[in-house]
């Protein structure tokens, strides 16, 4: 199973439980197992404040929705792990701005090598 899909089934499983985002209970639970691994997968690429930043700033765009929607924390992680797969999940331009944010945020101290590579990334998929 890759990190990822191993997310995915987290976020599942928090899901299951919530009837609808009360950031209250899901992002303000910073040990909550889907925070954590959150920042676990993502903290080598952007350092691990960006990643709590990144984290705790989606779940909050998220209050009121539908669980389904903690899905977007899965896409969001896959983006900076270089598995983003255009046609099966979707980001909306609120989440490519965080996304664009994060990358500027956390750009001083990123490796140049990984920086370039989001940038590119990001560029490929035409919200630079």
């Amino acid at each position: 199973m890759q990190p990822i899909d191993h997310y995915f089934s987290i976020l599942a499983g928090t899901e299951r439980s919530l009837v609808t985002i009360d950031p209250q209970n899901v992002r303000l639970q910073s040990n909550s197992q889907a925070a954590r691994e959150f920042s676990r997968l993502l903290a080598p690429i952007i350092g691990a404040e960006a990643a709590e930043t990144l984290y705790s700033r989606t779940v909050t765009a998220l209050a009121g929705q539908t669980p389904g929607t903690l899905a977007k924390l899965g896409y969001i992680a896959a983006f900076f792990l270089g598995v983003y797969e255009e046609n099966t999940m979707t980001l909306d331009e609120q989440d490519w701005q965080e996304i664009r944010d994060t990358i500027e945020d956390a750009s001083e101290t990123m490796n140049l090598d990984t920086l370039t590579g989001l940038m590119d990334a990001l560029l490929s998929t035409g919200h630079f």
